[in-house]
Parts: structure tokens; C-alpha cells; sequence
């Protein structure tokens, strides 16, 4: 058998791990967090617990203390109005341990006063005297109604003044089929009665209608009165006071204390089957959500395409390839200064078209702005249509709007970071750097080899009086223009354009960015998804352990006997059918486990 303490911790995580994944609203939490702690209250963690606490309560000023110190035989609690009992009153036997009495001290309170005695026929019987339910003292309704929790059973101190008042009865209603109660009538003497003294069998019958009107058809009634009643007046002390002492045997006690636990684990049974969550595994709107996701970081990864080849980086110098003192080099020169040219008129009309400027600094603090926010706005989307799906996606989608948040920050820096990386590579002395060089003097060495052998022949042609026709300048023009062609294609094979690595190396670093930020997103769904369905599972297995634990409280057919009455059943109770199906208010709960 699991320990019952074991039991309450594991649903204190789970409810914690509910909240934190979102699966559980603040109400509901609250709830659960509620029934839980009078869970501790009803004494679920001791596995071995004996001792049978009774407690008296009931409006004020009905005699609840004076009783008490007439059952105790001495003045163990403050008489007076009602409202002055503020804090629990403890008679128990000096054999107990009051520690085991303490130790749900949460519910009795810092003030609670400990009486103890050696009246052996009340062993391992506590009584308690509790503040009014009805008290003007908010403090103290609330005790009471924490420390209806640690009672096995409860004795329901009313007066032929006092019974009709329907806040008691809502009370006595909210304790039905969660612990024994049985009813004191006090006051029950001609001095209290007054004219009424005559209609005390009317007075009996009315206050048993209500009872019924409550679910006690049966109810186990004591007219009593504290005072001292010559001539043999009616008086049902001596009978209350042999049932405490007497009348529950231990059979009895345990019967009562198995079917209070039973009624406990039922009412958290309850609870949490109220909040358990369903796997998301298997949720319909899980695959569409996967695919829009992705379907959107395919659309953002075209953007950053588009942003990468607008990419105009103004303080970018092209001169990607070495300066070679020949026409080659000359050659390379000039076209680098008339596309600089190009570039700067193109970034004067676009300034002139526009009043916002659009220089390449600019564009690049811009840098996938509409991507990321494309990607933003699908995954606002899909939080709001998942939550319509009744998909709650919980600490998911905050992680979500974390991570799409951040995406704007990441790409807007792309450009600078991959201009510094380009720059400092282009400089860097590699094998294909070496090689262009040595390819690009190579080809400068052909042309002024042509020059030379050109400039040779018509030096020989001057001095010996013989012209050589004038297709030798169109060769050598042809061939130094083919060496020109080939010189820009080596070039730009082994020196690609630093505007063009650039806006290549950024398009690349962006789109690696956002796929990883979309798989980031999945990976937190899938996280958050596996930890539904574990949550979903940990929640059965809570309700499957507390559906065991329940099964071992078999209630003894001789404890049985006149315990049924004191739950508001007038019957036996039938095998299968679930005792701790009530609510707190006795409102029915859902009947998932069934308890007996």
C-alpha cells in the first residue's frame, strides 16, 4: 500500500506542475489547492491513526462549553455569550499523545488550549470545543470550519431557540455522508423552555423534520440540559454521556474514522478529477498547428531573401581583387569607381523619392523586420486559434512570444556582424587568395607581353622602312581585350564581389536563424505536449492509487452498526455505491472512483 503521505505530496507537485503548464485556472487551483490542505486537516497522512476526535459546535450561545464541562466533569472551557470560545479547546485522555493531536495544529490553531484527564472510558477519544458557526468574529468561523476537517464525529449543539436558523442548517448539510453526526438539543428544561415546556414532544417532532429536510430522516437525537433537574425531568445527559463513553467501541471508532477517510479521499478524488487535463497527443488541432508554424517560417526565410539582395552596404569597398599595377588592374579600377558611382546616384533618388532615408545603414538596421514580424503574427495566430481549439498551449506560447520577440533583435544585427566577417576575411592570406594573385599577374604578364611584342615589331618596321599592315594593331587590340576578359574571369572566380558574399552570407546566416528559431518553437510545443500527456497520465495513476488505497478502508460489518444514522442514512448501505460523492455545501461531485 502506498503511503498516505506519499499520496498527498505527489498531488501537491502535480497541482503545482497543472499550474505552471497553464492547465489550471486561479478558481480551480485555489480549489484543489483547498481541498488538499483539509485533506491534512482530515488526518489522509497517518497511516495508523487511533484516536477518535469528536468535536462540538454549533450557533452561539446554545450552551456548546457548559455542556462540555458537564460531559468533562470540571470547567475545561469559558462559559458565557458564544462568541467568546475564540480558539479550539482539547480534552484529552493523559495516556494520548497530544502530538498526534498537534500535529494538524494548521486547523486547531497557535492558541488552542490542551486539557488533559484520566477518565479511562473517554481513552483515545479527544473532544473538542469549537467557536460558534455563527460567530461576529470572522477569525472564528473560520477555525470552526478548518476544524470540521480533523473530526471522526461531530455533535451538533443546538436549542429549541436556535434549531430553525437555516445557516445552521446549510452547515449540518455540508457535513452530510463526510463525517458522523449526531444532534444535542441543550437547553432542555422548564427553566429554559419556559411556556413551551408543555410542547416538548411538538418541539422534538418539528426539529427531527428539520433534520430530515437535511438528509437525517434517522437522526441519533439527545435532549439534554446541564442543569441540575429534580423530580426526574427529561434529560438525556446520562445517555449522552454513556454513548461517548460506552456506546462507541472500537469497532465502532474505526468505522466511523474509515468512513470519514473514505468520504476525504472522495471529495480529492473529485477535485482532481475535475482538473484533469486531456493528453494533447491526441489533439486534432496539433498537426495544423505544426504546419502553419512551418508553412510560416518558409514565408519568413523568403523575406530575408529579399532583404539579403537589397543589401546596399555604402561603406563596403568591392575591391575584392588585388591591385595589380598593369591595364588589368587599371582596368579594374575604373569599373569599380563607375559602379560606386552608380551606387551612390541610385541612394541620392531614392533619398530624394522618399522622406524617410533609406541609405544602406538604414536598410540594414532593418534587416528582416518583416520577417520577423510575419513569423510574430502567425505565432499570435496560432496561440489564439489553439486556445479556440480548447489546445491550451500554456508556458508554450509565452515562450513563443519570448522567442519571436528576440527574432527582431537577431536578424537586425545580421548585417553588421557578417560585414565585419567578410572584410576580415578578404585580407586573410588563403590558397585560393594565393592562386587568384598569382592567375590575375599571370594574365597582367600576357598583356604586357602582347604590348611588348607589338610595340617590338613596329620598332623594327620604323627602322628598317618596311609598315607592317595595320591588322597587327586589331590582333594584339583583339588579343589584349580577350586577355582583359579572361583577367575579369579569374578575377572573379577567385574574388567574388565583397557585395555579393555579403548579401549571400547574410541571406544564409537569416534563414539559419529563423530555422532555428522555428524549431525552437516546435521543440517547446513538443516539450510542453509530452509534459500534458505525462501530467494526464501522473493524474490517473493519482486517482488509480487513491482508488487502492480506499479499498483497503473495509469497514467492519460490526463497526457498521449504528454508524450508517450518523451519515444520514437510514439504511444499510448498499456494496458499490460511492460514499464520497459529496461536495463541501453537499453538492454531488463527479462519480468517477467508487468508493467502498
Amino acid at each position: 500500500m502506498t503511503d498516505p503521505a506519499e499520496i498527498l505530496a505527489r498531488i501537491g507537485e502535480w497541482t503545482a506542475a497543472l499550474r505552471e503548464r497553464g492547465q489550471i485556472d486561479d478558481a480551480a487551483a485555489e480549489t484543489l489547492k483547498q481541498t488538499l490542505a483539509d485533506s491534512g486537516g482530515e488526518r489522509l497522512d497517518e497511516a495508523d491513526d487511533t484516536l477518535l476526535v469528536i468535536m462540538l459546535c454549533g450557533p452561539t450561545a446554545v450552551g456548546k462549553s457548559s455542556l462540555i464541562n458537564v460531559l468533562a466533569g470540571a470547567d475545561i472551557s469559558r462559559r458565557g455569550l458564544g462568541a467568546t470560545t475564540r480558539a479550539a479547546v482539547l480534552y484529552v485522555h493523559e495516556q494520548d499523545d497530544p502530538a498526534r493531536v498537534y500535529a494538524y495544529s494548521h486547523a486547531l490553531g497557535d492558541e488552542a488550549e490542551l486539557v488533559r484527564h484520566r477518565c479511562d472510558a473517554l481513552l483515545h477519544k479527544v473532544l473538542i470545543d469549537s467557536p460558534d458557526i455563527d460567530s461576529v468574529m470572522l477569525q472564528h468561523k473560520e477555525l470552526t470550519a478548518r476544524l470540521v476537517h480533523t473530526a471522526d464525529l461531530v455533535l451538533f449543539v443546538t436549542s429549541p431557540e436556535k434549531y430553525k436558523v437555516m445557516r445552521s442548517a446549510r452547515w449540518v448539510l455540508g457535513q452530510r455522508e463526510q463525517r458522523g453526526m449526531a444532534f444535542v438539543l441543550n437547553k432542555w428544561d422548564r427553566e429554559a423552555l419556559g411556556v413551551q415546556y408543555d410542547r416538548r414532544a411538538e418541539l422534538e417532532a418539528d426539529f427531527r423534520r428539520v433534520l430530515a429536510d437535511q438528509g437525517f430522516a434517522d437522526a441519533l437525537v439527545f435532549k439534554v440540559s446541564a442543569l441540575e433537574q429534580p423530580g426526574g425531568a427529561e434529560n438525556d445527559l446520562p445517555a449522552l454521556r454513556a454513548w461517548l463513553e460506552t456506546g462507541i467501541s472500537q469497532s465502532t471508532g474505526a468505522a466511523l474514522r474509515q468512513r470519514r477517510l473514505r468520504a476525504a479521499w472522495g471529495r480529492l478524488a473529485a477535485a482532481i478529477e475535475a482538473v484533469l487535463p486531456e493528453p494533447l497527443s491526441n489533439h486534432p488541432f496539433l498537426p495544423e498547428l505544426k504546419t502553419r508554424l512551418a508553412a510560416g517560417g518558409a514565408v519568413a526565410e523568403q523575406g530575408i531573401e529579399v532583404d539579403a539582395a537589397m543589401l546596399d552596404p555604402a561603406g563596403l569597398d568591392d575591391n575584392a581583387c588585388p591591385s595589380t599595377p598593369g591595364l588589368l588592374g587599371m582596368w579594374t579600377r575604373t569599373r569599380q569607381r563607375f559602379g560606386a558611382t552608380v551606387s551612390s546616384l541610385r541612394s541620392g533618388v531614392s533619398f530624394l523619392r522618399s522622406p524617410e532615408p533609406d541609405a544602406g545603414g538604414a536598410r540594414r538596421d532593418a534587416f528582416g523586420r518583416r520577417s520577423a514580424a510575419v513569423l510574430s503574427e502567425i505565432a499570435e495566430d496560432l496561440i489564439r486559434d489553439a486556445s479556440l481549439a480548447r489546445l491550451s498551449l500554456g508556458p508554450a506560447g509565452t515562450a513563443w512570444t519570448a522567442e519571436t520577440a528576440r527574432l527582431d533583435r537577431q536578424l537586425a544585427g545580421l548585417p553588421v556582424a557578417a560585414e565585419a566577417e567578410v572584410l576580415a576575411n578578404a585580407g586573410r592570406r588563403t590558397l585560393r587568395r594565393m592562386a587568384g594573385i598569382a592567375c590575375v599577374y599571370a594574365v597582367e604578364i600576357l598583356i604586357v607581353a602582347v604590348l611588348l611584342t607589338a610595340a617590338v615589331r613596329v620598332g623594327i618596321d620604323f627602322v628598317t622602312g618596311s609598315y607592317s599592315p595595320g591588322s597587327l594593331f586589331l590582333t594584339a587590340m583583339e588579343l589584349i581585350f580577350i586577355l582583359l576578359l579572361i583577367g575579369h574571369v579569374v578575377a572573379s572566380l577567385f574574388f567574388p564581389p565583397l557585395r555579393k558574399r555579403l548579401r549571400r552570407l547574410v541571406s544564409q546566416r537569416g534563414k539559419s536563424v529563423l530555422r532555428a528559431t522555428v524549431q525552437n518553437l516546435l521543440s517547446g510545443l513538443n516539450d510542453h505536449v509530452d509534459a500534458i500527456d505525462r501530467l494526464a497520465r501522473e493524474g490517473r495513476d493519482l486517482l488509480a492509487t487513491i482508488d487502492r488505497t480506499v479499498t483497503t478502508l473495509v469497514t467492519d460489518a460490526r463497526g457498521r452498526a449504528g454508524v450508517d444514522r450518523l451519515f444520514g442514512q437510514s439504511a444499510p448501505e448498499r456494496t458499490g455505491q460511492p460514499i464520497g460523492a459529496a461536495t463541501e455545501g453537499g453538492q454531488p461531485a463527479r462519480r468517477r472512483p467508487r468508493f467502498d
